[in-house]
């Protein structure tokens, strides 16, 4: 009974762990949901921020299922096995908007041309031409040439200027969000895996327990404090 004590500890602080992951990528995901950061938009799509907010929501309530189980492994062992099922497919999930991401940043520069020229509003371009908060960038004008600038404070259609253009600055902007969720999901996966392995451990520990009640009810041992 001590060794499954020690796997259920544990795995109750896997799961705290699990759940903050997943409560913490559901607030930023409303956070970005709810607020309008133009610059931010362009490169992280709502799509993108509604999934995080689907996938931390799906942590936290698969956290609440493995606490269940492991609050009572012996008898609750359908409630360990649908977790380990469900925290496969949280992964999955993860692996997947990862993999989104990722595709994403091999052609940022041709993708990031394509919606300067014919998707984003001027406002949005305005926004990344006057752009100072981005260490070792200032403002820019146009993305791949002068050509392609709209008025903006920094660039004005009727002056000439000597700045350069924002291509370099808004694939670094891009780079700079885009790494910081590749770090969050690598995280979290790493987490889960942790977890993954703690409630495997947990289950066949609870088999090995079971086991032994049973051998021991057939020699007449009773068991009082049966988790």
């Amino acid at each position: 009974m001590a060794n499954i004590r020690k796997v259920q500890y544990t795995l109750y602080g896997m799961l705290t762990f699990y759940m903050v992951t997943g409560i913490g990528a559901l607030v930023l995901a409303n956070m970005w949901l709810s607020s309008e950061l133009a610059p931010r938009e362009a490169v992280i799509s709502r799509e993108i921020e509604k999934a995080g907010a689907i996938i931390g929501g799906i942590v936290a309530a698969t956290g609440l299922v493995g606490f269940v189980g492991a609050i009572a492994p012996i008898s609750r062992k359908d409630f360990l096995i649908a977790y380990v099922i469900l925290l496969i497919l949280v992964i999955l999930a993860e692996l997947g908007l990862g993999g989104v991401i990722w595709f994403k940043t091999l052609r940022m520069r041709s993708v990031f041309q394509e919606q300067w020229l014919h998707e984003w509003a001027l406002s949005l371009k305005a926004s990344f031409q006057d752009m100072t908060s981005l260490t070792g960038y200032g403002q820019c004008c146009g993305y791949a040439t002068i050509a392609d600038m709209v008025e903006s404070e920094a660039c004005k259609l009727s002056t000439p200027n000597n700045l350069p253009v924002c291509a370099e600055k808004i694939s670094a902007f891009a780079d700079g969000y885009l790494r910081k969720l590749f770090t969050s999901l690598f995280g979290f996966t790493i987490v889960n895996v942790f977890v993954f392995v703690t409630t495997v451990i947990l289950i066949q520990t609870r088999n090995d327990e079971e086991r032994y009640i049973r051998i021991g009810k057939k020699e007449g041992r009773t068991y009082m404090d049966v988790i």
